[in-house]
């Protein structure tokens, strides 16, 4: 599995959760203000008089079916500068001599219409959700290997290619960087010529010209790229070291 494809599986059930739970949410808060609206409506025809008065709080408590709505609503002259999260629509009021707009608030928080909600199917795919994301981690920590770095003065194989410090790839022939890798895998990246001749051309009697053409060439890109030099071993091989 490539990561984009747990990416893509992610989406696919954060978008219906997410849909699903504004939706519902939506919902819920527009059934609260179909019932602060009738419960007004139902108030205003039992109003006697212009002011707001306890009864008049009083029935437009009892004429609500939301519980919590009762708890934290209220009947007030219609006004538009109030920062309540619900407000009913503006009534008008009047007995033929005086008249007035009344409006009914509610202090209910996004915390409160979600809890009112039905969040269930939100609830399971947002579950399903955090379970797939440590599902997928357990998979990439399992199935990623290590990035593997060694480092030779200002020369560094990372996995399967070389870089230089300023970490660009570092352009070599395949036989190069055969040659190469061999010195960062040996003991004091000392090898002797037998050792090198036997990897690089099993199946020539004598390579000593080839190493030494191989070599000859190899070492001004490793002076430019690395600062890295290869010295002769008393003629029996050669080592790889800072300069």
């Amino acid at each position: 599995m490539k990561q984009y494809h747990a990416l893509i599986v992610l989406l696919l059930l954060l978008g219906p959760c997410i849909y699903s739970g504004w939706s519902n949410y939506n919902d819920t808060k527009e059934e609260l203000l179909a019932d602060m609206n009738q419960a007004l409506e139902k108030t205003i025809v039992q109003q006697t008089s212009i002011e707001i008065t306890p009864d008049t709080i009083r029935n437009y408590l009892t004429n609500l079916t939301v519980p919590e709505l009762r708890e934290q609503s209220f009947v007030y002259y219609a006004m538009d500068d109030r920062h309540e999260s619900l407000c009913s629509r503006r009534m008008r009021w009047s007995n033929g001599i005086d008249d007035c707009e009344f409006r009914s608030y509610a202090s209910c928080s996004f915390l409160t219409i979600l809890r009112l909600s039905d969040q269930r199917w939100a609830t399971v795919l947002l579950m399903l959700s955090l379970l797939w994301v440590l599902a997928s981690a357990v998979y990439f920590k399992r199935n990623t290997s290590p990035e593997m770095i060694v480092t030779i003065g200002g020369l560094s194989l990372v996995e399967d290619r070389f870089y230089n410090a300023h970490r660009q790839p570092v352009h070599l022939t395949p036989m190069q960087e055969q040659l190469l890798k061999l010195f960062f895998a040996a003991p004091r990246h000392s090898l002797s010529k037998q050792e090198i001749c036997d990897s690089l051309w099993p199946r020539k009697p004598d390579a000593s010209d080839t190493l030494y053409t191989l070599i000859k060439r190899l070492k001004p890109v490793l002076e430019e790229q690395g600062g890295l030099q290869i010295t002769s071993d008393r003629g029996k091989g050669y080592i790889l070291e800072d300069m």
